[in-house]
């Protein structure tokens, strides 16, 4: 994932011109960046890898290939080493989801290795997905489900439109609202919902360190606290590289706005 970093712009307004200064930054090395997933649902499942690239230089990774990607489940016992279908994207062949098995995530690339394991929590199912109308008459779902009581349970939404993925970043604990019924209002990013929208949201569960990494990097995209240096989320992959593998269930439900 391409470093995010909160910039405050600068302006001077002169005899009505206005002059935008454009901060110099030092350009970090590029990193490998690795995010890969297995969940409840059935397979196959992907791995990417891609290279960070500096601020200026636009949302284009470059992706990175010929690695050795294998996933293992390490409750179960097998191992699927993946094919590379495209530059960068990794494809399994056989392993498949199972609540409750920990999984392991192991990439060799150019002599060095990378490792990461997530253990998949049991499934919370969404009850359904409904709307209201905010004080700015924006439309927004709501996520409606049951927490489990007793246990630590983490979550973050994943919400598409009209067959459109909005890439907000939403992560969040039950450790406020652990066995309660919860009626969960969505950020929108830049998508506006109208009448007549699809709207399909998914609850997806996930483990602590994928649940970390999650956060952290909502704080960064979208706190305004003050950021003096750039910044990048906790990665729970081991060999220093960004990114995520999580193991995780997801629940979806679809929608249409009827008003």
């Amino acid at each position: 994932m391409k470093k995010i970093i909160l910039l405050i712009a600068l302006a001077a307004t002169i005899q009505a011109c206005t002059k935008v200064i454009t901060p110099k930054l030092n350009n970090a090395a590029t990193q490998l960046v690795i995010q890969g997933a297995v969940s409840d649902t059935a397979g196959p499942y992907y791995v990417s890898i891609t290279r960070s690239v500096g601020f200026y230089e636009g949302n284009v990774f470059p992706p990175v290939s010929g690695a050795i990607v294998s996933i293992a489940d390490n409750t179960a016992g097998p191992t699927d080493v993946l094919s590379e279908t495209s530059p960068g994207m990794y494809i399994t062949h056989s392993i498949q989801g199972i609540h409750g098995d920990t999984y392991s995530l192991k990439v060799m690339l150019d002599g060095q290795t990378y490792t990461a394991t997530s253990t998949m929590p049991m499934p919370v199912a969404l009850d359904s997905v409904s709307f209201y109308v905010s004080d700015t008459t924006q439309v927004r779902a709501q996520a409606n489900f049951k927490d489990p009581a007793g246990t630590p349970n983490f979550y973050r939404y994943s919400i598409t439109l009209n067959g459109v993925y909005d890439k907000r970043i939403q992560a969040f604990s039950d450790r406020l609202s652990d066995g309660r019924y919860i009626r969960d209002k969505i950020d929108n990013d830049t998508m506006e919902i109208r009448k007549n929208d699809m709207v399909a949201l998914s609850l997806i569960g996930i483990d602590k360190s994928t649940f970390t990494y999650f956060k952290e990097a909502a704080e960064i995209a979208y706190s305004n606290a003050s950021l003096a240096a750039p910044a990048t989320p906790t990665s729970n992959i081991m060999g220093g590289c960004l990114g995520y593998f999580s193991a995780q269930t997801v629940s979806t439900k679809k929608a249409v706005v009827k008003f």
